[in-house]
């Protein structure tokens, strides 16, 4: 059985007047609809939650690392909200918090999510290693932006790229992923080179639920591939 990674962007599950409820049941509609083909890796951004507390504490917590420790907390709590919410399908029945427990966890069960890991490492690099962990050659990555642009995206003149190369994702990140707690790029550069290394294919896509199920069965969506 094929097993597929969706990454879950912290934004679409931790906003500013809570928990995405309703996109975590959409969620579960798609997985329990393709269960019986693929198993499933999740794993949770910080959001807006980790945002807020990451800025609020950067003026009196000067140590990166600390603040990294901080986001990953917030998206091990988000890990666990989802988790809980994901009812009647074949769970494991914690948040995973290291490759080796993930590994096994994914021998075992069809669904099975997790957060952040170590500090400096993004949620968008613990995607990656989580194909590589389980073999996995194609990472779903759900956030506010569908489509990866050639500058951010709230610049002028800002351009989509339907498709790119992942050497093309690697530049981009050299240039707008600045290695802090809370970067805004969409795929951090370390996440960018692990995808190539692992000759893993990444599809970007938004909250529209749709979209992720024909992302899911390898069909035309509305956002960037990266191969």
């Amino acid at each position: 059985m094929e097993t597929i990674c969706i990454s879950l962007g912290g934004s679409i599950i931790s906003r500013r007047n809570g928990v995405n409820v309703s996109y975590i049941r959409k969620l579960l509609r798609v997985l329990k609809n393709n269960s019986r083909r693929y198993k499933f890796i999740i794993t949770v951004g910080g959001g807006y939650a980790s945002s807020l507390y990451v800025k609020t504490t950067r003026s009196i917590i000067s140590n990166n690392s600390v603040l990294d420790q901080i986001g990953i907390a917030f998206t091990r709590i988000n890990a666990l909200i989802v988790k809980d919410l994901l009812t009647d399908i074949d769970l494991y029945p914690n948040v995973v918090t290291s490759l080796e427990e993930l590994k096994m966890a994914a021998s075992e069960n069809e669904v099975v999510v997790m957060g952040g890991l170590l500090p400096g490492i993004s949620t968008d690099a613990v995607a990656v290693l989580s194909c590589e962990v389980t073999n996995a050659k194609k990472l779903i990555n759900v956030s506010k932006e569908a489509f990866v642009y050639d500058r951010p995206p709230s610049e002028p003149g800002a351009k989509r790229i339907p498709e790119m190369t992942h050497d093309q994702l690697i530049n981009l990140a050299y240039k707008y992923d600045t290695r802090v707690a809370k970067s805004p790029f969409i795929f951090d550069l370390v996440a960018s080179k692990l995808a190539k290394r692992g000759r893993i294919s990444v599809y970007f896509i938004n909250d529209d639920v749709n979209q992720l199920n024909l992302a899911i069965m390898g069909k035309k969506h509305n956002g960037t591939t990266v191969s």
